[in-house]
């Protein structure tokens, strides 16, 4: 079986995000439950990653709401209202699962495969003139100095290629499979 195209994985990725984060009360929390725990496993380093250079968000987002949301004071929490916390949780979890969804992507989509794909999903923009592989070549170079500055390894500008290579992709049986469930996972968020 071939490989996706990585904007199919791109789009299931964004989908499943809206799907996820487009739910309430406990499909959310069970959505979120199901994202995170696909992430620890799949692309731990990854997540683990994000959700620590997040951690002052998630902290900032329970006190901002769990003790600055007028509502019901909670006896065991002083200053906290129910409201408040109740209302942090669903953000907090809203968070959670695009970090998750992020982790994946980045798991299953090596940097020059994200770039082919984000390319792909810019193609409407040459309508109007604007160039997408200007935008496709910044976000690579981007994500070249991202990755240099992880491993501590910096090329020397002299050696720096002159053009940057993407993977050459096509669309396959995979890749419709892939966008039918993307459309009806977004079609399951809008009827919702």
């Amino acid at each position: 079986m071939r490989r996706p195209h990585p904007l199919s994985l791109i789009l299931l990725g964004s989908a499943t995000l809206l799907g996820a984060a487009s739910r309430d009360g406990i499909s959310l929390y069970f959505a979120c439950a199901g994202l995170t725990l696909a992430a620890l496993i799949a692309a731990t380093s990854d997540f683990r990653l994000l959700v620590r250079r997040s951690r002052w968000l998630l902290l900032t987002m329970l006190v901002m709401f769990g003790w600055l949301t007028p509502g019901t004071p909670l006896s065991g929490v002083p200053g906290a209202t129910q409201e408040g916390l109740l209302l942090a949780a669903d953000y907090i979890a809203r968070l959670l699962i695009a970090l998750a969804t992020l982790a994946l992507l980045l798991k299953a989509l090596a940097p020059p495969e994200l770039v082919a794909g984000l390319r792909a999903l810019l193609a409407p923009l040459a309508l109007p003139g604007i160039s997408r592989d200007r935008i496709a070549v910044r976000l690579a170079l981007t994500l070249q100095e991202v990755e240099a500055s992880r491993t501590g390894r910096r090329e020397d500008p002299a050696g720096m290629a002159g053009s940057i290579a993407l993977p050459a992709f096509g669309f396959g049986a995979t890749d419709f499979v892939l966008g039918v469930l993307s459309g009806a996972l977004v079609l399951g968020a809008l009827l919702t």
